[in-house]
């Protein structure tokens, strides 16, 4: 019996002691941690770190390594005593890549590639005087054909057009498969090739230099530029550029006002890349909107402005203009040549148009940047 009082006492002091189920010592609630909210400048920061970290340089690095590709593809192509069609296509989806690579960093068009006439040696478009014929005419009349040649000649015979014109043309007399003078076409092709590589390294080295490079004075608002602010309203500035030069340039010049329009002035006709060049701007601007999967507009707009329909309606724009593009089945040099598919280009170039209004209203508005932009300003 003594036993059984004293284990009936240690039991209750053993409840005393852990609260014993008493309602005055239930657990408390956690307690939140405070929100920290970001200054414009903190926001400002992580904003331009993630455009150069998530968007500007590996959009650089993609396109260094898909100039190096089709470098390495030329010189495979042109090693073959009598290169088939299939060899041939390895050549163009080379420069289809690269093309890509191009158009989907085409948003950017800061410090470097826009100095020492970079952009327009790596495309000189839109060609209104026929440089680039003139420029490849040019280079396959000099004496020695090589990269140095190609350096000393004008923009035309430098860059994607000239090696499209180069490498996608089917006439009998200028195809790198039948052309009486295809072996120097080669060597043209091989010299553009290895031109494209130099100016493409050249770009992405001088952004991302570990002392000078242009990406400290993007992420930090340094060197040309005052402030942060400054930095990102050039960058945007340059989106309201391509989306001006998409609209008026890539379709509407294109596309005329009657049947059959003017399909010679597509972008890429050759190639019958042209509106997929659109579809990769588009794909280039959404993502440095968003700074790829980093801190973005999407998030900046939140933090600093406590705005979320202004975003909401930036990304229902690019998504709707997404499905208006698959919706055009046919390459666009043909597509504006068909009624069918020019009713189809309409909204398209609508919708363009109004999303380029309302970044200049209602982003504008908000964020209180100021792109430094005038209408139809060129490539």
């Amino acid at each position: 019996m003594k036993l059984k009082a004293l284990s009936l006492l240690v039991t209750a002091a053993l409840l005393s002691a852990c609260g014993g189920g008493s309602d005055n010592n239930s657990e408390k609630p956690p307690i939140t941690p405070p929100v920290v909210k970001l200054t414009k400048d903190e926001a400002m920061t992580k904003l331009l770190a993630a455009q150069a970290d998530n968007y500007i340089l590996p959009a650089y690095q993609t396109l260094m390594d898909e100039a190096d590709k089709l470098d390495a593809a030329s010189i495979m192509f042109c090693a073959y005593q009598a290169p088939s069609e299939s060899e041939l296509i390895e050549l163009k989806n080379a420069w289809l890549a690269l093309s890509k690579a191009w158009q989907f960093a085409k948003a950017v068009k800061m410090g470097p590639e826009s100095e020492e006439f970079r952009h327009y040696r790596l495309q000189f478009w839109p060609d209104n005087n026929n440089a680039v014929q003139r420029g490849v005419a040019s280079l396959l009349a000099a004496q020695v054909i090589d990269e140095n040649a190609v350096a000393s000649l004008q923009d035309g015979a430098q860059g994607l057009p000239a090696l499209e014109l180069l490498i996608f043309n089917q006439a009998q007399d200028a195809s790198l498969l039948s052309a009486s003078n295809k072996q120097d076409r080669c060597l043209a092709v091989m010299a553009i090739a290895a031109n494209v590589k130099t100016v493409a390294t050249e770009i992405l080295a001088l952004w991302q230099h570990e002392k000078i490079g242009f990406v400290l004075d993007f992420k930090n608002g340094s060197g040309e530029y005052n402030t942060k602010q400054a930095v990102l309203e050039d960058f945007i500035t340059n989106w309201f550029e391509l989306i001006e030069v998409i609209k008026d340039n890539k379709l509407n010049n294109v596309k005329g006002t009657l049947i059959p329009g003017y399909p010679e002035k597509a972008e890429s006709y050759i190639s019958l890349s042209s509106l997929e060049n659109i579809k990769t701007n588009f794909s280039g601007l959404k993502q440095a909107y968003l700074a790829g999967n980093g801190y973005g507009f999407d998030e900046y707009l939140v933090d600093i402005h406590e705005n979320t329909q202004v975003n909401d309606t930036i990304l229902n724009y690019f998504d709707e203009i997404d499905v208006l593009l698959n919706d055009i089945e046919k390459p666009l040099s043909q597509a504006v040549t068909i009624q069918d598919s020019r009713n189809k280009l309409s909204p398209l170039i609508t919708k363009i148009d109004e999303l380029r209004t309302y970044l200049s209203t209602d982003f504008i508005q908000l964020t209180g940047l100021n792109p430094n932009f005038n209408s139809n300003d060129g490539d």
